[in-house]
């Protein structure tokens, strides 16, 4: 919150030009719901070749705030901010420019404009590197740099990747397989609510991998999910009460999970409430 002598200052200093305060004028103004004052404050300061009034103004016309959506514009905006040198805005465009959004797809350019911003060590432009190497997308598929940029944006500071880390050990992506580090890994992102590892930590102690096999802790687990949408985890612990694993039998149940399951697209559950149906 601003204070008064604060917020005082920071409107003479905005009323002189300066493209700071009108930037941060306009943050207070988002913070009252005053979206239209805001946007008029921000566009104001890009005026002046600010660039990180040039990539909050691209983020206002990319969300709609205080104005109506505008790829084009957002585009615009985030590439001359970029050319000012704003890491944060390059990392935007390699967003655009991978979804066609505002401008016409062109991979190895976003993929050249995400380790650019990565180069500021910024955790969301690792994260987008990480998914191109994984993918392929404007570079070769290598697992191996993917894994990289995962460690690389978790050391500055990004959140919901230990389930990804997990993944790269249980199957050995870019690492030699490792089935205990891949267990930490999840364990680690569960005690963070990354709702992905629960799965993996019901799908570790079922069988026995990584951890000593106990079939309480896995539907524990995917218990854990289930509750918390995972189509995976509530297909599973359908399973388990249709055969009465850990837990009693209990056809309602399954029922119950299996359908949950299949009205968010798992393939599994939809086959099974398919077969019985048709019984």
């Amino acid at each position: 919150m601003v204070e008064e002598i604060d917020l005082l200052a920071l409107k003479q200093r905005a009323e002189r030009g300066d493209p700071e305060a009108l930037v941060d004028l306009a943050d207070y103004h988002r913070g009252q719901n005053e979206d239209a004052e805001a946007f008029r404050l921000v566009k104001k300061a890009s005026l002046y070749g600010d660039a990180r009034a040039e990539r909050r103004i691209g983020y206002y016309f990319e969300k709609g705030i205080g104005t109506e959506k505008d790829y084009k514009q957002a585009f615009d905006y985030y590439e001359l901010s970029a050319k000012h040198g704003d890491y944060k805005a390059k990392y935007n465009l390699a967003v655009l420019l991978h979804q066609g959004k505002g401008c016409i797809k062109d991979p190895q350019r976003a993929f050249i404009l995400a380790k650019e911003s990565s180069e500021n060590y910024y955790g969301k432009a690792f994260l987008l590197l990480a998914y191109f190497y994984e993918h392929g997308v404007g570079t070769e598929q290598d697992y191996e740099k993917a894994l990289e940029c995962y460690l690389k944006a978790l050391d500055a500071g990004s959140k919901n990747i230990y389930h990804k880390l997990g993944l790269y050990a249980y199957y050995g992506y870019g690492c030699p397989k490792d089935l205990p580090l891949a267990f930490s890994y999840f364990y680690k992102g569960a005690s963070e609510s990354e709702v992905a590892c629960y799965y993996y930590l019901g799908v570790m102690f079922a069988k026995g991998e990584g951890v000593g096999k106990d079939l309480a802790k896995a539907f524990y687990w995917y218990q854990m999910g289930a509750n918390n949408g995972d189509m995976k985890s509530m297909y599973n612990v359908a399973i388990y009460y249709e055969n009465g694993i850990y837990v009693p039998k209990d056809d309602d149940k399954s029922l119950y999970w299996m359908k949950k399951s299949a009205n968010l697209g798992f393939d599994l559950a939809i086959n099974k409430i398919q077969i019985r149906e048709n019984r």
